[in-house]
This record gives C-alpha cells, structure tokens and sequence, in this order.
C-alpha cells in the first residue's frame, strides 16, 4: 500500500513562479539562493527566469560565466500588487509578506 504523504505534490506553474517572485522580497537573487529558498531545482527556477524575463517581471542585473544575479523590476512589482495584494505590502524598496500564499 503506498502512503499518501510519501508522495510529492508538484506545484503549478503559477505556484512555481510566485515563489520565485516572492523570493526577490529581500533583494537581489542569484539562482542558486532562490533555489534554496523556494525548495525548486536550480534549472527549474532558470527555465522560469526566462520566462518572467520574457514578462518584464525580472531582470538580471549581473552576469559572470560564475554567477547570474537577478531582480524584480517595477512591472514584477506592480504585477504582485495586482495579483496578490491582499496578502503582500510592496514598496519600491522592498516586498513585505503580511500572510503566506498557498
């Protein structure tokens, strides 16, 4: 019999790129550290990195053949604001979450 909970629940495509956007609440991001903050494989979070770049949302502000360094941009910003502003305060300098997002 297998156990429910032992299965892993795999998160959307709107899920995925919300953690990736709400992981920039605290500055500048390299994949790696979003990867550890949002619990997404590293080229997952590269494939939809290309995509919100796509959007306007993100931008990579730094490129090295070490590391890559990315931020949100005001549309990201604005693109919260609308999508989920019940649950988060954002200023121009900063992403507040006021409760989690599920």
């Amino acid at each position: 019999m297998i156990n429910k909970e032992s299965i892993p629940i795999k998160r959307t495509f709107i899920k995925i790129r919300y953690s990736i956007l709400l992981s920039f609440a605290s500055g500048q991001k390299t994949i790696n550290q979003i990867s550890n903050e949002t619990q997404i494989n590293w080229k997952t979070v590269q494939r939809h990195l290309i995509y919100l770049i796509g959007k306007g949302w993100v931008r990579e502000v730094f490129s090295s053949s070490y590391v890559r360094i990315f931020e949100l941009t005001a549309f990201g910003k604005d693109h919260l604001r609308k999508s989920v502003s019940k649950n988060l305060y954002i200023s121009d300098s900063k992403i507040m979450k006021i409760h989690n997002i599920q």
